[in-house]
């Protein structure tokens, strides 16, 4: 006789996964963290008007993140019919949802001011953008990998992947903050072509840039919690 799991059997009564928004949630976030980037590249090409649009539609989508959270947080389920821990899910979700905020404010720091930049500066902040999104790339990829497992099993082979996919974002997140000494750097090496306040407000921005990795490299760290604790 087949023993019969009581989530499989509930999700099956309510038709729905408690998960699945989840991946709605970081796919929101996904979408404005690349707004984000197209922002960052009109800047350094000294494109005001884009950059200004790009901030409305930037911050659209940070509200629409911000409306599935809420959804989400108004249904999840207790955690005695979960899996996994409910404050643990919900740890993960609201930094997630930080990533979104702090490219939402990456967006608005490029609004308040345009600075001409010398090529190497626009180089190592256009590297830094690069090194950001793919860490939040690699950070919804393991996302989505864990709530896949989170909706089947915790099977060893399973959670091994799970596993070596937060690690890539570990890994990438060093990249970012590599990068962002550099840029820092680059900056400091520049300031008397780019000014006082020049100098101020990019370093405002590779500081905001930095955050954005930084929340998704704490929410990717929320799912390993999720799974060590099986």
């Amino acid at each position: 006789m087949h023993m019969i799991d009581p989530l499989k059997s509930l999700l099956g009564l309510i038709g729905k996964s408690p998960f699945k928004p989840l991946s709605e949630h970081a796919e929101k976030v996904r979408l404005t963290v690349w707004k984000m980037s197209d922002a960052l590249n009109a800047y350094v090409e000294g494109d005001a008007a884009k950059v200004e649009a790009l901030y409305h539609e930037i911050s659209e989508l940070e509200h629409q993140a911000d409306n599935v959270k809420h959804e989400i947080r108004q249904n999840l389920p207790s955690s005695n019919i979960m899996p996994v821990d409910r404050a643990d899910t919900l740890s993960y979700l609201k930094q997630q949802d930080d990533v979104a905020n702090s490219a939402e404010n990456v967006a608005q720091i490029l609004t308040i001011k345009m600075v001409s930049m010398p090529r190497p500066v626009k180089d190592a902040i256009l590297k830094l953008n690069s090194e950001v999104l793919k860490t939040v790339e690699e950070h919804v990829s393991a996302s989505n990998n864990i709530i896949t497992v989170l909706d089947t099993a915790f099977s060893p082979e399973k959670v091994k992947i799970a596993q070596d996919l937060i690690n890539k974002v570990d890994a990438q997140k060093h990249k970012v903050d590599v990068t962002k000494l550099e840029a820092m750097k680059s900056i400091y090496a520049h300031e008397n072509e780019l000014g006082p306040t020049g100098v101020y407000q990019l370093l405002t921005l590779v500081k905001e840039l930095g955050w954005v990795a930084e929340h998704a490299e704490s929410s990717t760290n929320r799912l390993r919690l999720m799974i060590a604790r099986k």
